[in-house]
């Protein structure tokens, strides 16, 4: 019994995304919503301020993804979807 449980807990820690790399995720899902409502028309000042502020802080959150490969990138994005 003991064995499985050991077994199970480090497959589940095989799949789980790297601390901040859900953050990294969702901060480019914002920064593409606001991206579209500018592309729509929306350009007001405020609206391009928020944009560049948003690409800023994306970029320093997923900066340490960068190098990271596409397979294991979207085994991350399963964990962070449960």
């Amino acid at each position: 019994m003991k064995k499985i449980l050991f077994v199970s807990l480090i497959l589940v820690g095989c799949n789980s995304a790297p601390e901040g790399f859900c953050d990294c995720l969702e901060k480019g899902e914002q920064l593409n919503s606001i991206t579209n409502e500018v592309l729509s028309g929306d350009l007001s000042n405020a609206k391009k301020d928020q944009m560049l502020k948003t690409r800023e802080e994306k970029k320093k959150l997923c900066a340490p993804f960068e190098n990271a490969n596409g397979g294991e990138m979207r085994e991350w994005k399963k964990s962070c979807e449960d």
